[in-house]
C-alpha cells in the first residue's frame, strides 16, 4: 500500500470515527433537572468539530493529499520529526503515563495530578524548555480547574488543594 492510499485510508478511518462519535453523543441521557447546556453539549461540540476536520483530511487526499512535507516541516523547524518508524518506547511510556494519571487523579485532585503529568510528559520528550513549559502547566492546570469548577459546574477533585477552597 503506498503513501496516498494509506493517508486516504486513514482519513476515512478518521471520518468514520468522528461520525460515529458524533452520533453516539446523542444517545448521551438528559439529568432530571434542567440544565442550559446538559451533559451532551461538549461532547456533541467534540463530535461535530472531529467531524469537520476529519472531512477536511478527506477532502485532502481526495485531491491528492498534501504534498512536499519535508519542505513544510524544514520551514517550521520540524524535520527531525518526520521518521519512518514508530517509536514504541516513547508510545509505552506516554500510555504508562496515562495509567498513572487515572490512579492518582482522585488521590491528588484534578490540578496537581495534572500538573505532575504533564511534567513528567514534557521531561521525558522535550528537556529544552522547562521552565516555559512549568509555567504553562501551573497555569493551564488551575484556570482549567477554574473553568470547570465555577463556570461549567463540574465538580473535579481538588485533592489535597481541599483546604484552599479549591
Amino acid at each position: 500500500m503506498n503513501a496516498n492510499r494509506e493517508e486516504l485510508f486513514a482519513s476515512l478511518v478518521a471520518g468514520a470515527f468522528s461520525l460515529a462519535y458524533l452520533v453516539y453523543a446523542f444517545f448521551i441521557p438528559m439529568p432530571p433537572l434542567k440544565q442550559q447546556l446538559g451533559p451532551a453539549a461538549f461532547p456533541k461540540g467534540i463530535g461535530v468539530a472531529m467531524l469537520i476536520l476529519s472531512g477536511i483530511y478527506v477532502f485532502q487526499q481526495l485531491r491528492g493529499g498534501v504534498k512536499e512535507d519535508e519542505e513544510r516541516a524544514a520551514i517550521i523547524g520540524a524535520e527531525e520529526k518526520i521518521q519512518g518508524k514508530v517509536n514504541l518506547k516513547r508510545i509505552g511510556f506516554i500510555l504508562v503515563l496515562m495509567v498513572f494519571y487515572a490512579f492518582v487523579f482522585e488521590r491528588l485532585g484534578y490540578a496537581i495530578s495534572t500538573f505532575v503529568v504533564f511534567m513528567a510528559g514534557v521531561f521525558y520528550l522535550d528537556r529544552r524548555h522547562l521552565v516555559r513549559d512549568g509555567i504553562i502547566a501551573v497555569i493551564s492546570s488551575f484556570v482549567l480547574y477554574y473553568i470547570f469548577t465555577t463556570v461549567l459546574r463540574v465538580q473535579l477533585p481538588a485533592g489535597p488543594l481541599k483546604f484552599l477552597g479549591l
